[in-house]
């Protein structure tokens, strides 16, 4: 009996050594490391954000949809990872109601956009006498950008087609 209080009280030794091991090893590292979990500092997540130019006159980002009027497989997604990664927020993209478009359009919702409307005829490099005006306070996006058949003639799909995505 004598054998078995010996190891009895070196297993309780060393179940009390390892508690107390693991007990400094936590405080130690909540005190000696900023806790990223529970920290109390804000991150501004805007800053991560690229903004346009009328964002930054502004304050206010714009939202657009991209449509597909041309046919080509992926175009509208082309577009919407070109305009998101220029600052715009594309909402949606889809197909337009058909695919006849020869040119690409810029059809506008909402009124007081002026700055957005010249930044992305600019930034697409479309035809200014194509866009049009269609005000519908329903509709939640600023602008919808449709996009023709002469989408690889335009002098900015060299720019948009570098983000291309192949997976």
């Amino acid at each position: 009996m004598n054998h078995y209080h010996s190891n009895k009280n070196n297993l309780l030794k060393i179940i009390i050594l390892i508690t107390t091991l693991s007990a400094f090893f936590i405080l130690y590292n909540k005190t000696s490391q900023p806790d990223t979990i529970y920290n109390e500092e804000k991150i501004d997540f805007s800053l991560l954000m690229k903004k346009t130019e009328s964002e930054k006159i502004t304050g206010h980002k714009i939202q657009v949809e991209i449509q597909n009027g041309c046919g080509f497989r992926g175009i509208a997604k082309l577009y919407t990872d070109f305009l998101r990664n220029n600052g715009y927020d594309v909402i949606d993209y889809k197909n337009a109601l058909n695919f006849d478009y020869q040119k690409t359009h810029l059809i506008i919702h909402k009124q007081d956009t002026s700055n957005f409307v010249n930044e992305i005829i600019n930034i697409l490099q479309i035809n200014p006498e194509l866009v049009s005006y269609n005000y519908n306070d329903n509709i939640i996006y600023e602008m919808t950008v449709i996009i023709g058949h002469d989408y690889n003639i335009l002098d900015s799909y060299n720019k948009v087609s570098m983000h291309y995505e192949p997976f």
